[in-house]
């Protein structure tokens, strides 16, 4: 384990003087220490000299993920809990699985909650802030508007204007660092550079209690400075190295320090999620679509193309409005075959095709900034799809052959063989 025989042995990373005035170690002479065979230990006792490791506890950290929303919409793979944080003693109220919550201002002061898999449900008028809390689920809660991204812990939606909201994700150290170190560390380093990675999450750990430490008001961090991507930021390398290194983190004077590897020219480029890559579309298994037959695919264009100019609407599956996934739904439901509602599950479902075999009546896949499906269309041949865009757009082709659609392109799906 980590660090256990240096304790053991009653010896402490701490160097007399002041810190060194010396280059900083960058993120590439880690690795290249560890390479040479530099344990964790050694690499932050060079790297940060006059600071002593010390193991601290867990703290909560509240981190700013999206501000100026006009409406939140979350959900969680798990049974979640809503509490209503203005209310004294107010105990919670637990959500089923998958349902999504909508909330919007309400008032000059208030939340208006909405359960919108609930028929006919009415919104429940919070004081606020509102909580969402997935507890210890590995799942944890998917924020689905503004954003496409998914948190451990709690989201907290507080006033941000007179009309808008922040969304602040309330977790622990240990979470956090999850979804901040592969930025920091690329964990694409591997077993080379695992010594590395661990030393990485030390310094994380000890710039996230800073943070901590340092910032008051209604966040201690914000996600993008360092970048943070929750738990569709996260690797199986880096978490291993945080685990590793659990509770380990650098103090100076006192408190922890503000600890990091810099990068300078010429250094591996920062972690770069795998968007066009992303496991739910090329490496999910090849099945059989519930009622799909030979030759729909044909079909399916032709009534996808009958909706163009429809709006689009947000949730929306019905001819009145679609969004990108309920567009694909709505159309291959009317020729028999079952698939699932959004993006994330249709990218699971058929068969697996690469840009270069693409035919008409394929689903074509596109990933956000974090790796993340973020949204999706139908292929109609000649390097074209007809799709859902956004709010205040409507249905209509576009060409996916270049620009930023070419480049966000995670794959594609065959429903009908």
């Amino acid at each position: 384990m980590f660090l256990r025989p240096l304790i053991a042995a009653g010896l402490a990373l701490v160097v007399a003087g002041s810190v060194a005035t010396a280059a900083p170690m960058t993120r590439n002479d880690a690795l290249a220490q560890a390479k040479r065979g530099k344990t964790a230990q050694q690499i932050v006792r060079e790297a940060f000299p006059g600071s002593q490791l010390t193991q601290l506890p867990q703290q909560t950290v509240r981190i700013l993920v999206a501000d100026q929303a006009r409406q939140v919409v979350m959900q969680g793979k798990t049974v979640l809990r809503l509490v209503d944080e203005g209310r004294r003693g107010a105990k919670g109220r637990r959500v089923a699985v998958g349902h999504r919550i909508l909330i919007k201002r309400f008032g000059k002061t208030g939340f208006a909650v909405t359960d919108l898999d609930v028929p006919g449900a009415k919104s429940l008028k919070f004081i606020g802030p509102v909580r969402l809390d997935s507890g210890s689920a590995e799942t944890g809660i998917r924020m689905s508007d503004p954003l496409e991204l998914r948190y451990r812990g709690s989201l907290r939606v507080v006033t941000s204007s007179a009309r808008t909201m922040a969304v602040i994700n309330q977790t622990s150290t240990e979470n956090y660092i999850k979804g901040v170190l592969p930025g920091d560390m690329p964990p694409e380093w591997g077993d080379t550079g695992k010594e590395a990675l661990v030393a990485g999450a030390v310094a994380a750990r000890s710039r996230a209690l800073h943070l901590k430490a340092s910032a008051g008001g209604k966040f201690n961090a914000t996600a993008d400075d360092p970048l943070y991507l929750g738990i569709d930021g996260e690797r199986p390398q880096t978490n291993a190295a945080i685990e590793q290194s659990r509770g380990w983190a650098l103090v100076l004077a006192g408190r922890p320090l503000e600890a990091e590897f810099p990068v300078v020219p010429g250094d591996v480029v920062v972690f770069q999620p795998e968007a066009g890559k992303p496991s739910q579309v090329a490496f999910a298994k090849n099945t059989v679509v519930p009622g799909s037959k030979p030759g729909l695919g044909g079909q399916a264009v032709q009534l996808a193309m009958s909706y163009l100019s429809t709006p689009y609407l947000w949730g929306g599956s019905k001819p009145g409005g679609f969004d990108c996934s309920g567009l694909t739904y709505w159309v291959f439901g009317q020729l028999g075959m079952r698939i699932p509602r959004v993006a994330e599950d249709q990218a699971t479902v058929g068969a697996y095709v690469p840009f270069g075999q693409l035919k008409p009546g394929d689903t074509v896949f596109f990933a956000d900034s974090s790796g993340y499906i973020g949204h999706m269309g139908l292929y109609i041949g000649g390097g074209q799809m007809v799709h859902a865009p956004q709010t205040g757009d409507v249905v209509k082709v576009t060409d996916i052959s270049s620009g930023r659609y070419f480049e966000r392109f995670a794959g594609g799906r065959r429903y009908s063989p």
